[in-house]
């Protein structure tokens, strides 16, 4: 490790809280797009962290372009790429455009679009948007 470099450091669960962990190949895209979408909705007594199968060494630039302007944009993770490892016990796992490795009990989210762009960024929203309603609605009836 060179001079000024870090670990990615673990995740820390939400205190009295719920944590779900959204996970693409790299852990610096796709994953921090939705992580940042679901954090800003403040679904009540759930937090997001994102994580990689492979996590690479840098954060992808798309994901702060993408988000710029939008309320997201604060809430995104700006730390190293994880390993899921690093996020030990998550309440719900959902597995974006993941083929390898499996991830046992995850929800798996295949995205139409590929290219980080405008639709890509929309898919990820609708998808967060609908899972924070889904998460909202159980926590609505127990």
């Amino acid at each position: 490790m060179t001079h000024g470099e870090s670990h990615p450091q673990p995740a820390a669960a939400a205190p009295g809280g719920r944590v779900v962990l959204f996970v693409c190949p790299h852990g610096a895209g796709k994953s921090r797009i939705a992580q940042a979408y679901f954090d800003a909705l403040h679904v009540g007594g759930w937090r997001a962290v994102s994580a990689g199968t492979r996590p690479q060494a840098t954060v992808s630039a798309h994901a702060a372009r993408l988000l710029a302007g939008t309320r997201a944009a604060a809430a995104l993770d700006a730390g190293l790429p994880r390993p899921v490892s690093a996020v030990p016990d998550p309440d719900l796992v959902v597995a974006i455009d993941c083929d390898e490795p499996p991830i046992p009990g995850a929800v798996s989210w295949r995205l139409r679009h590929q290219a980080f762009d405008t639709p890509l960024r929309d898919e990820i929203h609708d998808l967060v948007t609908a899972l924070a309603a889904e998460l909202t609605a159980r926590g609505t009836r127990s």
